[in-house]
């Protein structure tokens, strides 16, 4: 059957389309991943979404007071959950996949540049993710605030799938 995550970033403290993404899929995802700027306490987004919840701190979350990135198991995959700033995302994803190999991790979650990204890096080994913004996009296509949904197949195929609003 599989595991669904539902992958955001960047809300800067506006929960609006966040809570209307997480009303419309309650009860099938498995976990969200945040990717940092919430500019909300930490415990708010963990009651708004009503399962496990992996974040990020953010370069405008400076009273996190948490771990300002994570490592955690999805399904057989190893996943480092960070914001990105501190890695230069917005000149590109080098140091992101630098990071992932050094942690052992083989997916990267990462938000920052409000502009959705999905590479793989085949002779890394290290899939990278980056939903976008929730609230305050900087694409032009697709136009509107953006988000993921991550399928993890039994086999640990992950399947990423983008949304717009």
């Amino acid at each position: 059957m599989g595991q669904k995550y539902l992958v955001v970033s960047d809300n800067h403290g506006d929960l609006s389309n966040l809570s209307y993404v997480l009303s419309m899929f309650r009860g099938q995802i498995t976990a969200l991943i945040h990717c940092g700027d919430m500019e909300v306490p930490p415990e708010q987004i963990r009651q708004m979404a009503g399962c496990p919840v992996y974040m990020a701190q953010g370069n405008c979350d400076p009273s996190y007071g948490e771990n300002p990135e994570e490592l955690f198991l999805l399904g057989e995959h190893v996943a480092f959950l960070t914001h990105g700033d501190a890695y230069f995302v917005n000149w590109g994803e080098e140091e992101l996949v630098e990071k992932a190999q050094e942690l052992g991790a083989d997916l990267v979650f990462y938000g920052h540049t409000h502009t959705p990204a999905y590479h793989y890096y085949e002779e890394e080994g290290v899939t990278v993710l980056n939903p976008g913004s929730i609230e305050r996009p900087r694409q032009i296509k697709p136009m509107g605030p953006t988000f993921m949904l991550l399928d993890v197949e039994d086999d640990g195929q992950i399947i990423p799938k983008l949304y717009s609003l």
